[in-house]
């Protein structure tokens, strides 16, 4: 009953239905056009799923002063960008590690929390290993685009020894917590073999967008509308639209400004990009995993 409820989820449903969908653009699709659709839906979604953070904020603070925490917002995201453009290396790494929790945290937590303080472990290890399945099937681009914002080259075997670590790794606390997580292991593993035939079928960045979209983006609006309004209809989701609306072409105003200022720079455009939703995304994986927490 319980892995017919995951299966038969909305969620589960809008994941492996995309992702087959996207797999079979990718094999008769250019890479020109696949790259327009995959920014624009990193653009649209992927940004928007982080635009109304100050919103979730209010939602989990007991003291909320809107200016104060604009001000604070502001200066995180400001201030990871200017570390990821004078320290490279270490600020890559960091969001490498922040966003392997996120996305490990999300995961897991698409059809119910769980509540165990050592489960944080199992998230970041299994967020580790979606990016390290992306980077493995994507060495090349990865390497290049590593390179252009470190100018440090790594190897083939660093991506390998990083795959297969996180895999242990995950599979070891998904051992020592399975009776924490076996309601849902069995679609989980479903949806890392579909996740592992997109990142060997697509390109990165048409992985990435895949990924980041239709796993990560959506079912998070849909997780932060039930958050804010109680329920996620279509009066409480278009709700949310109007309130992020703002802050997401802030967003998109800030993007348009960093291009223009390194539009000098073409063969670094892709890496700018990068930098910047590691920029965003720094702040918005503190905020979501505090309503992450059960209740």
């Amino acid at each position: 009953m319980r892995n017919s409820y995951f299966i038969n989820n909305f969620t589960s449903k809008l994941i492996t239905s995309s992702t087959i969908i996207c797999i079979f653009l990718a094999l008769i699709g250019n890479d020109f056009y696949l790259n327009i659709l995959a920014f624009s839906g990193i653009l649209s979604f992927g940004i928007m799923h982080g635009a109304n953070d100050l919103l979730l904020i209010k939602e989990v603070s007991e003291n909320y002063n809107f200016k104060l925490q604009f001000l604070y917002y502001v200066i995180m995201v400001g201030g990871f960008f200017l570390f990821f453009y004078n320290i490279p290396i270490l600020a890559l790494i960091t969001f490498v590690l922040l966003s392997s929790y996120h996305f490990g945290e999300h995961q897991w937590t698409l059809f119910e929390k769980i509540e165990n303080y050592f489960i944080k472990t199992f998230y970041f290890f299994y967020g580790l290993t979606i990016f390290s399945l992306l980077f493995y099937f994507n060495i090349a681009e990865v390497s290049e685009i590593i390179f252009d914002i470190t100018t440090i080259q790594l190897s083939k075997n660093f991506f390998f020894y990083l795959l297969v670590s996180s895999l242990l790794m995950s599979f070891i606390n998904s051992l020592l917590l399975f009776s924490k997580i076996k309601n849902q292991l069995i679609t989980q593993i479903i949806l890392l073999a579909l996740l592992i035939i997109t990142f060997k079928t697509c390109g990165l960045i048409w992985s990435f967008a895949i990924y980041f979209v239709f796993w990560h983006s959506l079912p998070s609006i849909k997780e932060q509308t039930i958050f804010i309004y109680g329920k996620a209809e279509k009066e409480s989701i278009k709700n949310y639209f109007k309130k992020a609306f703002l802050y997401w072409l802030l967003s998109i105003i800030v993007l348009i400004i960093t291009y223009y200022l390194f539009k000098s720079n073409q063969d670094k455009l892709i890496s700018i990009f990068f930098s910047f939703l590691a920029a965003i995304t720094f702040p918005h994986t503190f905020v979501v995993s505090k309503i992450k927490k059960p209740s």
